[in-house]
């Protein structure tokens, strides 16, 4: 779904929770910890000035923490071009779904206090959640599936996900009763916004106290976080950019998932909290042991992740640092705005990016900033070894496979060489000395690939790694028989519920069938087009073929109507 949801709000990534005992007074830009740092602030002014004329963008702010101060922190460009103010370190963006790490930090607030038990089913903290399930009993929804991503739930809700009118965060279990289940609980990493919207409920329902004032009370005001707060748009002097042009900053009702709006400045609070175990200025805002449960990987027998971490609200690294470090982070993006928020475990370093505009790279700044200042506090040049260990055998990788971004299909060309099929693109691909399929010859443009196959529970999935990680892409898929029922359901469709902002907004679907394979196509008004793969379960259902975030996802046939995920088709 990556090029119709990418525009949404999406971002892969969640935050994180490192201790420390001990508290502090917190200090911001103090002299005595500027000196090891003042090279790496030379350094990143140049490096973010040369992203912004890269990608064009408008404003962008950073901060970094060295335990309980802000050492650095400042802002580029202008949070509103045609007003001519600038960005700042008080400049408040969208937070996005770092909001996420809020989220689980009021669910672990309220087990603290004996409100909530994050391993008992969901419905007994939002008795009108409902949803179907081809696995089964849905008592595996917990908290904790739902804060790690490990639930199953569908991953978006796309009719009026940001619009003027937005359902509030109180409907959506209403909205999804009709829904199915993507995978059964602790199958796979599946971002799902809507599961922790879900979940905001609950801590709603849960506290007797509505959401907002909750997470104000026990969370922002104790962190002293005064220039932040959430509500279903940003308010202030911050504008919204797209290719450099302002463009209407819609209001979203998905305040749980990520309705928080703040500042590097503010954010920097919750590194510092952190780094210090659980306290703020000597408050006890979470105790050692809950922050101790939001740190710990929650998926390490979970096999189709293949390594990735992930805790409760945060995702886990190990490797960006050259395997010295640990990183907890987190990012947001809403189309327009980008958030990255990353804390390490020993060296109590922290980094917060935020911008306004559509192109940022927020994660790739914060991941060099980071470790620009950790070569400066450790005093280790840190070196990063790209190459892979030689698997000790591969599988032929020929066929069909059913991926986020559509139908790919490898076909073998003579020894060792196979040519790769995407969306109208070939990539000739060569077998490796270490067993894994790598581009040819490389073109402009191109990212350097290393594919494998994999079998596990009688499929077999395509893998891509790097040296920091590896990921399932896709699901080698075989043709199946097409009924004359789906056959007659053949053509163009046109969506009847349209998504208010322009860049969202979708022309038309296509059904057809391709190489034996009953494809849906959708093409959006902006030009970008992504086919889905479809599993034909009954006369009315069919399942989107694929492995991860909005794969296996129902799409559902009512009334002459295509319906996926809040959007309906004729």
């Amino acid at each position: 779904m990556s090029n119709i949801v990418k525009t949404f709000a999406i971002t892969t990534l969640l935050l994180l929770m490192v201790g420390c005992g001990g508290t502090q007074t917190t200090k911001t830009d103090a002299t005595d910890n500027i000196a090891p740092y003042t090279q790496v602030k030379e350094q990143m002014r140049e490096y973010i000035k040369k992203q912004m004329d890269r990608q064009n963008l408008v404003g962008i702010s950073v901060a970094l923490v060295d335990d309980q101060t802000i050492v650095w922190q400042e802002g580029f460009g202008y949070a509103d071009k045609k007003n001519g103010i600038k960005a700042t370190p008080q400049t408040r963006y969208h937070v996005a779904s770092i909001t996420k790490v809020f989220n689980a930090m009021a669910v672990m607030k309220l087990q603290e206090e004996g409100i909530m038990d994050i391993d008992k089913p969901l419905k007994i903290y939002l008795p009108s959640f409902s949803i179907k399930s081809r696995f089964g009993s849905t008592d595996g929804i917990t908290p904790r599936t739902l804060m790690s991503h490990h639930s199953g739930i569908i991953g978006d809700w796309y009719d009026k996900m940001y619009a003027d009118n937005p359902y509030n965060y109180t409907e959506y279990a209403d909205l999804i009763k009709d829904e199915y289940v993507a995978y059964a609980p602790n199958t796979v990493l599946a971002y799902s916004n809507v599961g922790i919207t879900l979940l905001g409920d609950a801590i709603e329902q849960s506290a007797g106290q509505n959401y907002t004032e909750f997470m104000e009370e026990n969370l922002l005001k104790p962190m002293e976080m005064n220039n932040s707060y959430i509500k279903t748009v940003l308010e202030g002097d911050c504008k919204s950019y797209r290719e450099a042009e302002e463009v209407k900053d819609y209001p979203t009702g998905m305040i749980p998932d990520g309705g928080l709006n703040s500042s590097v400045s503010d954010l920097s609070h919750l590194a510092m909290m952190i780094n210090a175990d659980g306290k703020y200025n000597g408050k006890t805002i979470l105790n050692p042991k809950s922050l101790k449960e939001m740190q710990s990987v929650q998926n390490a027998d979970v096999a189709l992740d293949f390594g990735d971490k992930v805790g409760l609200g945060l995702f886990i690294e190990d490797n960006i640092l050259s395997g010295r470090d640990r990183i907890y982070h987190h990012g947001g993006d809403t189309g327009t705005h980008h958030s990255f928020f990353a804390v390490t475990k020993n060296s109590k370093l922290g980094v917060v990016v935020m911008s306004n505009s559509d192109e940022t790279p927020s994660e790739s700044i914060a991941i060099e900033l980071l470790t620009k200042a950790y070569e400066a506090k450790s005093g280790i040049k840190l070196e990063h070894n790209n190459t892979l260990a030689k698997l000790e055998k591969h599988l032929d990788i020929e066929g069909t496979y059913a991926s986020s971004e559509g139908k790919i299909t490898f076909e073998k060309k003579g020894d060792g060489f196979y040519t790769m099929a995407l969306m109208g693109k070939t990539i000739s691909l060569k077998l490796g000395e270490d067993n894994r399929y790598h581009n040819r010859n490389m073109m402009f443009g191109e990212e350097q690939m290393a594919l494998y196959t994999e079998e596990i529970n009688g499929k077999t999935y395509l893998i891509d790694e790097n040296s920091w990680k590896k990921s399932a892409i896709g699901v080698k898929v075989e043709q199946k028989p097409i009924s004359t029922v789906w056959q007659e359901r053949l053509g163009e469709y046109h969506i009847i519920n349209q998504m208010e902002p322009e860049e969202m907004q979708i022309k038309k679907v296509v059904t057809k069938i391709e190489d034996g394979y009953f494809m849906f196509n959708v093409e959006m008004k902006s030009g970008d087009k992504v086919s889905f793969l479809l599993e034909l379960v009954n006369d009315d259902e069919a399942i989107i073929e694929g492995v991860g975030r909005s794969m296996r996802e129902t799409i559902r046939m009512v009334d002459e109507e295509f319906h996926y995920s809040g959007l309906r088709f004729r």
